[in-house]
């Protein structure tokens, strides 16, 4: 894309987008209206105070975590990027399964959500972090500190006796949603 959300979309902009996201044209562009909005600096970049902003993320408690992981390697996004993102939360269509927006592609989505650290595996701290964030002070410290044993447990983590460093890596973490609909509980219309 270019340096300026001012410019506009190239045809073979477009395209070369509706082919590595699955969105239509159609979708493009508007996504592409949208992301030029959120960039009220004009900089061709958006920040994570630009997606804060957004009304429909500010009032998810998983905000904060989503924002992350369209800031996962960098601390501003183009519209590329911004597209390609948001192409995992595409309902899967058989014609147009992509690299990002496909079972495998959500779940590594999820996986970043609660990978708070960014370190590739998720521990207790991790866990806590993100359910803190969906119960907030609700759950007394000791129950929290059950259900995350519980998640770790039945993600197959190994658990010692002298509770070290006990973490789920991401094949655990797949394994464990084997049998969740991800392809439908990760998508929204576009």
């Amino acid at each position: 894309m270019g340096s300026k959300t001012s410019s506009l979309l190239l045809p073979d902009e477009v395209q070369t987008l509706t082919e590595k996201t699955g969105f239509t044209s159609r979708e493009i562009v508007r996504l592409y209206n949208r992301f030029a909005c959120l960039d009220k600096s004009r900089s061709g970049f958006l920040r994570r105070e630009d997606l804060q902003n957004i009304p429909e993320f500010s009032v998810n408690p998983l905000c904060n975590r989503v924002i992350e992981a369209f800031f996962w390697e960098s601390d501003e996004v183009n519209f590329t990027q911004f597209a390609t993102l948001l192409s995992t939360f595409r309902p899967i269509r058989s014609r147009t399964v992509t690299e990002f927006n496909n079972r495998e592609g959500k779940i590594k989505f999820l996986f970043r959500l609660y990978d708070v650290d960014k370190d590739g595996k998720l521990s207790k701290e991790d866990f806590h972090e993100v359910l803190a964030g969906l119960v907030g002070t609700t759950v007394q410290d000791k129950e929290m500190e059950k259900v995350i044993m519980r998640a770790i447990c039945e993600a197959g983590a190994d658990i010692n006796d002298d509770d070290e460093e006990i973490f789920v890596t991401f094949e655990q973490f797949r394994k464990t949603l084997n049998h969740v609909d991800v392809e439908t509980r990760l998508s929204m219309p576009f």
